[in-house]
């Protein structure tokens, strides 16, 4: 009787802790899932996410969720990603196995860029916003002063008055010290003097006509003497000339160089200004892009692996993946409209299903647009996700959609019609893309708050249309969108000439102080150029005469030679 007692009593407890957790599972089970969901995605994203509910059933296995906000984490007052509710049956059989096989998945009302109740947990700091871009334009204390600029600017024309100086020293001294071993005019005539005297001697004494041949060549030695140093002065005299034309051609050049600099120095970074379309239009196009590019943006950072979690093997013999939705479709608000895509297959362990997921998008001829269409398909291997998408949008409208909001500058499309194609490949987490967006009939209004964001939104405000082009790159998990059109060049020259004539004064006056110092440096060579050019003329000149000297000759070698011969033939046979 004891021992059933105690039976029973053992019974009872078990029966009661049996009961108390079917209690807990059936009040507490969903509670649970919640707030475990709502950390671990909040964690993955980087940013707070909210769930309102989450329900379950077990005969059938289905599970539902509904209201998810995903916080931006570029703007907390905004969700990125906002759903409606998801649906989902889930298969029994895999589930012993730990496998979860999703059929059936419903992903409703799914919408971007949604106002949140108030703003969320930022837990990750993202890369930098528009805000940042934009305080990187100039602003009336970043324009430095005129001594500012001369003291920090590697200006030339300093550098080549310098130089200009210098050269006297470097040339012109070495030239006229040289000059003072030269023959002289009067050294010239001298010798012209001596040879017109010694062609005077009578050849037929041979004793007055051996003592002009030496004397001749005396002074022929004395001649070629000159004439090697006036052939090294013409080297050294070319060489100045070469050098003091160079310094001429910088003294011209550097003013206007420097003036360039300084402008850019006052205009602000060179680079920024030629970017003028990811400044202005940056953050709306990394939104649009985070819509438009399902896989980048939407499935493939679910499969990410953090960088301390270690590898899964994958069983390739595995009946079923981990984790399998064989089926879903996603309906995503724009506006009043929906716009339906089909999902097959979607894992990140395709080397088991050997099939890659694919999705399809076609929407025509609603209100807000003429045609969308846009298909893919992604598999995720052992060296990297491979990946394809590409995309033909039509007559997309645009209606009051703020393309920024930020303090100093404000820009919104009143109205207009996108039409984009592109398309994007992805080959071992690589990618690779471009795509065109077209903006037609466009009424952009803007408004800047100091003086150079008004020069943009002026310059915004007078478009009628616009094509830009954005390139895709960098790696899956951190891509890399760019964006270029020809405003970058109108917005550019507009803001620099807007800042250039603001400081007008000050660059004037830099200007002027610019070409005095140039002035000085342009008399001091020219004055040299001068000089060298003489001396050259003369050079070559003397050298002229001295080559004639130098070929003149008493007579013929072989005719006094003769002569001599006969003279000592006459003396020896007279007798």
């Amino acid at each position: 009787m004891a021992s059933q007692s105690i039976a029973g009593t053992i019974g009872k407890v078990l029966l009661g802790i049996v009961v108390l957790i079917i209690i807990v599972y059936f009040f507490f089970a969903n509670s649970i899932i919640k707030a475990i969901a709502e950390k671990e995605i909040g964690n993955a994203h980087g940013a707070q996410v909210d769930i309102a509910s989450i329900d379950h059933t077990l005969f059938p296995i289905t599970i539902t969720i509904d209201g998810i906000e995903i916080t931006d984490a570029h703007a907390p007052k905004f969700n990125q990603i906002q759903v409606g509710q998801v649906r989902a049956d889930v298969e029994f059989m895999p589930l012993l196995s730990q496998k979860v096989i999703l059929d059936n998945v419903l992903i409703d009302k799914v919408a971007f860029s949604q106002l949140r109740a108030q703003a969320g947990d930022v837990y990750r700091q993202p890369g930098a916003s528009l805000q940042d871009i934009l305080a990187g334009l100039p602003s009336k204390d970043d324009i430095p002063t005129k001594d500012e600029l001369l003291a920090r600017s590697a200006l030339q024309t300093p550098g080549a008055v310098k130089a200009a100086k210098e050269t006297k020293a470097k040339y012109i001294e070495p030239l006229q010290a040289k000059a003072k071993s030269l023959p002289t005019k009067a050294d010239i005539a001298t010798y012209k003097a001596q040879f017109n005297t010694l062609k005077q001697t009578n050849f037929n004494d041979p004793v007055a006509l051996l003592n002009a041949k030496k004397q001749w060549d005396d002074i022929k030695a004395k001649i070629k003497t000159d004439k090697v140093n006036i052939q090294e002065f013409k080297a050294l005299a070319s060489t100045a000339n070469t050098a003091v034309k160079a310094q001429i051609a910088l003294l011209q050049s550097a003013p206007k160089a420097d003036y360039q600099l300084l402008q850019g120095a006052i205009a602000g970074d060179s680079d920024a200004l030629a970017q003028m379309t990811q400044m202005v239009f940056g953050a709306k196009a990394q939104q649009f892009n985070k819509t438009l590019l399902m896989v980048i943006n939407t499935v493939t950072p679910m499969f990410a692996k953090k960088p301390d979690e270690p590898v899964t093997a994958i069983d390739l013999n595995a009946k079923y993946p981990n984790l399998l939705v064989k089926q879903a479709q996603v309906n995503l608000n724009v506006g009043a409209e929906t716009i339906t895509s089909q999902w097959q297959n979607i894992t990140d362990q395709h080397m088991i299903t050997k099939i890659p997921t694919t999705f399809d998008m076609q929407a025509s001829n609603g209100k807000l647009w003429q045609a969308v269409t846009m298909s893919g398909n992604f598999e995720i291997l052992a060296n990297g996700i491979n990946a394809q998408q590409q995309w033909d949008i039509a007559g997309l409208i645009l209606d009051n959609l703020s393309v920024s909001d930020d303090p100093r500058l404000q820009a919104l499309i009143e109205t207009a019609s996108l039409f984009s194609k592109g398309s994007v490949t992805m080959k071992d987490n690589v990618i690779s893309g471009a795509a065109d967006f077209v903006f037609d009939k466009l009424k952009l209004q803007a408004q800047g708050s100091d003086e150079y964001t008004k020069i943009i939104a002026q310059t915004l405000s007078t478009l009628d249309s616009l094509t830009v082009t954005s390139k895709y790159s960098g790696d899956v998990f951190a891509p890399v969108f760019s964006l270029k059109s020809d405003l970058d060049n109108r917005l550019g020259k507009a803001l620099v000439n807007g800042i250039l004539a603001d400081q007008a004064g000050p660059l004037a006056e830099l200007r002027q102080s610019l070409q005095a110092q140039a002035a000085e440096g342009l008399g001091i060579s020219n004055s040299e150029l001068g000089q060298v050019t003489q001396l050259l003329q003369l050079a070559n000149a003397d050298l002229a005469d001295l080559e004639g000297l130098l070929s003149c000759e008493l007579g013929g070698s072989k005719q006094i030679k003769d002569k001599l011969l006969d003279k000592l033939k006459g003396k020896l046979f007279s007798d």
